[in-house]
């Protein structure tokens, strides 16, 4: 049978091709997206070729939108009905609705009572205290979508429920009850046999509800003996027998010692004590309603420590009373508090971190200063006397030595003076000394005195090493404050070392031409445009940017290790140096620099026409690296 074809772009127009029982001829092969006419043959058809590949792609973006579709379905229902419940769904209590939970049963205390107060819960029988909002979370949400699995035909006795080991009651806020009879467990101890209300027939449910009802009344318990909020102290006072610390609140973050010592506190580790006191818990719950007699017999009419914290908005202070060790268990004291009358037991761990003295929560900070507002920096010893100003230089800031020479000052070397001032830690206080000669500050071996911006007066300190220890005092007390004894060399720093240490300085973008001289070797580089260095000697040819760039990185803002003479000696090498850089900027400006020869100490003396050829000594290495990207221009 032979029939036309259709090309699929003009389906009702023949494309000349024939098809002979559904098969294309040979001689028409040529042709393409062709489909046949007829609708029907005797042998299969073949479909045009770009129909054959748009339907499966059209079949499974339609499979795609249905998935699609069908998964946005499933989540809509699950957001409609919520949790998907596994099993006989038996009762089903939204937790903020419950207020009363009723317990009795077998064990003693034989009955529980659990009421709904306000946002939080007590426990009402066998005794009227707090409970814990943990525990209460966690057993009211056993009520909410409670199933069972197994559904039992009949009460045999090994089921217990003749005789229920717990009876739970719950109440709703519509005063509605729900009534709950457990028996025995199942054999795997996993599960319990019960009888729930409104319920036929007895059903198997899980043991963890009845595990719970079995709690002690100590476990339900809210076991925190102050409850606050850290941000709401006012005020702390650790009263101990022969002494007592008070705290006060000065900022928001800031805190003050006011006796023993008026002095500032040290807020990190105020913050940690307020941690701990809030995190503290008794252990054990020994007398409900204890007698005169008994808080004497347990020390707490006269107590090794008691915590006072005020707060905002309250006139009367949240008390911790701590008595004595436990007879037999050595590890734990009794104590009480305000929120509940009874007399319980503490660890003596969680103690450790409460029982503080004034030199933990005193602040460390030997001399209180900002950094950044210091102006004016003045050090003193064994006859040498240094002064350092701030000045500012555009957006730059940077120090000027004004004794006992006028040279600028290395700026960060300043700076390492003011961290480590600003950072000095004092390991041990002595508020009271008889006599500075003990400490060797009757003659100190360092002064310092510091000028703050908008302040006239200096802040002074006074330190000398004495033994493995330095003594300081300041001017901003009569405290003599015990560190390390490292920290004299860290303050301690001769004219020298104060010198700047800017060798070269300069934009590496505003170099234009760079010549380097070593070895009887000499490159000369010249900036054709961004990122484009033409080798100009001892050949014409393009330069690798990167080596360019990082010959311009070692020299754009060299720093010497340590300053060591006004001008070039002979000793020095710089009049026949190894090396020698210039570097034409754009203004028509030169820097030119110069490695001399190698110290002992494996550097080298340079110097620069920046730094007014002074001479600096500096590691080896850099030099190592010019020489090497010199090299490698040349390759």
């Amino acid at each position: 049978m032979i029939t036309d074809c259709l090309t699929s772009e003009t389906p009702n127009r023949p494309c000349g091709r024939k098809m002979l029982n559904g098969q294309e001829n040979s001689s028409t092969s040529g042709a393409k997206g062709c489909k046949p006419k007829t609708l029907f043959s005797l042998a299969p058809t073949h479909p045009c070729p770009k129909h054959a590949e748009v339907m499966p792609m059209r079949l499974r973006g339609a499979v795609f939108w249905f998935v699609i579709f069908v998964a946005l379905l499933v989540y809509a229902l699950w957001r409609e009905r919520g949790e998907i419940v596994q099993g006989k769904l038996v009762l089903n209590l939204n937790p903020d609705d419950i207020v009363k939970v009723e317990v009795r049963r077998q064990q003693a205390p034989k009955r529980l009572v659990l009421e709904r107060k306000g946002k939080s819960w007590w426990l009402t029988v066998p005794v009227k205290a707090p409970a814990d909002p943990t525990t209460m979370e966690g057993f009211l949400n056993r009520f909410k979508n409670l199933t069972t699995k197994t559904e039992l035909d009949e009460k045999k006795p090994e089921y217990g429920l003749a005789n229920p080991t717990v009876i739970l009651t719950v109440y709703d806020r519509r005063g509605r009850s729900y009534r709950i009879q457990f028996g025995n467990k199942t054999p795997d101890k996993m599960e319990a046999y019960a009888l729930v209300e409104g319920w036929r027939k007895p059903v198997v449910l899980t043991a963890w509800l009845l595990d719970d009802a079995n709690k002690s009344p100590d476990d339900f318990r809210d076991k925190r003996l102050l409850v606050f909020r850290k941000e709401k102290v006012t005020k702390l006072a650790l009263i101990y027998p022969d002494r007592r610390i008070i705290c006060e609140r000065k900022g928001k973050e800031e805190w003050q010692l006011k006796e023993p010592i008026r002095t500032a506190g040290d807020n990190a580790a105020i913050t940690s004590l307020l941690d701990r006191l809030s995190n503290l818990q008794a252990r054990q719950f020994v007398v409900e309603r204890p007698q005169q007699a008994q808080l004497v017999s347990f020390q707490l009419d006269k107590p090794s420590l008691q915590v006072q914290l005020w707060l905002k908005g309250r006139k009367e202070p949240l008390v911790l009373t701590v008595g004595k060790r436990h007879e037999t268990q050595t590890t734990r004291y009794y104590a009480r508090s305000a929120r509940f009358p009874a007399v319980v037991l503490v660890d003596d761990f969680d103690l450790k971190d409460i029982r503080k003295t004034a030199a933990d929560l005193r602040s460390k900070r030997i001399l209180v200063f900002r950094k950044d507002e210091v102006e004016r920096l003045a050090m003193r010893y064994d006859g040498t006397e240094i002064e350092v100003h701030k000045r500012r230089e555009g957006k730059e800031t940077r120090w000027q030595m004004l004794k006992p020479i006028k040279v600028p000052a290395d700026t960060w070397r300043v700076d390492d003076i003011l961290w480590a001032l600003e950072g000095a830690q004092a390991e041990g206080f002595v508020d009271k000394p008889a006599s500075l000669t003990d400490y060797g500050l009757d003659k100190p071996q360092l002064e310092l005195r510091l000028w703050e911006k908008g302040r006239k007066a200096p802040k002074a300190l006074w330190l000398s090493v004495k033994g493995n220890a330095a003594y300081l005092r300041t001017s901003e007390g009569e405290t003599i404050y015990r560190a390390r004894a490292s920290l004299l060399n860290d303050l301690k720093k001769s004219p020298d070392d104060l010198r700047d240490l800017q060798v070269v300085k300069f934009n590496r973008d505003d170099a234009e031409e760079i010549i380097l001289r070593w070895d009887k070797k000499r490159v000369h580089l010249v900036k054709r445009g961004e990122r484009h260095w033409e080798l100009t000697e001892p050949k014409h040819q393009s330069a690798n940017w990167a080596t360019v760039d990082s010959i311009l990185f070692e020299l754009e803002s060299l720093r010497a290790d340590k300053w060591v003479a006004e001008k070039p000696r002979p000793e020095h090498g710089l009049d026949k140096p190894q090396l020698t850089a210039e570097i034409k900027l754009k203004g028509n400006r030169t820097i030119t620099v110069k490695f001399g020869k190698q110290t002992e100490q494996d550097s080298v003396f340079v110097s620069s026409d920046y730094s007014e050829n002074q001479v600096y000594r500096k590691a080896k290495f850099i030099l190592d690296n010019l020489k090497r990207y010199g090299d490698e221009l040349l390759r």
